[in-house]
């Protein structure tokens, strides 16, 4: 009973230092793999596609604004049978 004690209260001790210690290993890996794909040449895959996400951003913050810009111009809705109008003269 005494070892099953004094093993759980290291294995909790050895719980605490890890999970105060993660956050730091965590940032020094992510400065290194940053800095790695730093030195990469423009080319590089990974670097392309990362490109490309950031390009999408700003395409799709555009397109709301234009989006917001039209809601705001159009003041009435399209009356909801306008659409079968035209099928029904084009017949």
């Amino acid at each position: 009973m005494r070892r099953i004690v004094i093993v759980g209260a290291v294995v909790g001790v050895g719980i605490l230092l890890v999970r105060a210690r993660v956050p730091k290993l965590h940032e020094r890996l992510m400065a290194r793999c940053e800095a790695m794909f730093e030195r990469m040449p423009d080319t590089f895959p990974p670097k392309e596609m990362m490109r490309g996400v950031e390009e999408i951003r700003v395409k799709t913050g555009r397109i709301l604004e234009l989006l917001e810009t039209r809601r705001d111009v159009t003041a009435e809705p399209p009356s909801p049978d306008a659409s079968t109008e035209a099928v029904h003269h084009a017949a």
